[in-house]
């Protein structure tokens, strides 16, 4: 595989992930959420997955990675519709298995955790999609290395936009 083949099939793969983490914040601006947690305590005391982590959420992720993810498909056939589905719900539960890590660490909702905060969701979905397909280590390599930027990134913008408390 080419350079610009590897560039454009890692780009392609790794988006409805994205999609999926970066716009279930959108669920935020609902005014009745339901926390995935059902607002229950872990053993320690401290909240399971904590406010943030939704059932709405989780919803709009999977069905903006699901479709908007897919959609570069269109131009450049990687994955399948429902290998978008399933990388877009394994994305959000890599990022609930994050936010998990977090709560037992005792950090704070919206506190930066680099790199479990840029890398949780993709190498969840990267897992899960790699235990059905073949999965090349030069692209994953390459998705972890773009991955801190391209979330510093959208993060930015997003906070910018006003969908997001924090740049981080």
């Amino acid at each position: 595989m080419g350079l610009l083949a590897l560039i454009a099939t890692s780009l392609v793969l790794i988006w409805p992930p994205y999609v999926a983490n970066g716009l279930a914040v959108l669920a935020a601006r609902l005014k009745r959420r339901h926390p995935i947690d059902f607002g229950k305590n872990f053993v320690d005391g401290r909240r399971i997955f904590g406010d943030g982590k939704t059932f709405e959420g989780f919803a709009v992720g999977v069905l903006a990675g699901s479709t908007i993810g897919w959609l570069p498909n269109l131009a450049y056939p990687v994955l399948t519709p429902l290998d978008a589905v399933v990388m877009s719900a394994s994305a959000l539960l890599g990022d609930l298995l994050g936010a998990f890590i977090k709560r037992r660490l005792c950090m704070p909702r919206g506190y930066p955790a680099f790199p479990l905060d840029q890398l949780d969701f993709l190498l969840m979905a990267l897992l899960v999609y790699s235990l059905y397909r073949n999965l090349s280590i030069f692209v994953i390599a390459f998705a972890v290395v773009m991955t801190p930027l391209i979330h510093r990134a959208t993060n930015i913008a997003a906070y910018r936009l006003r969908l997001k408390k924090e740049p981080w």
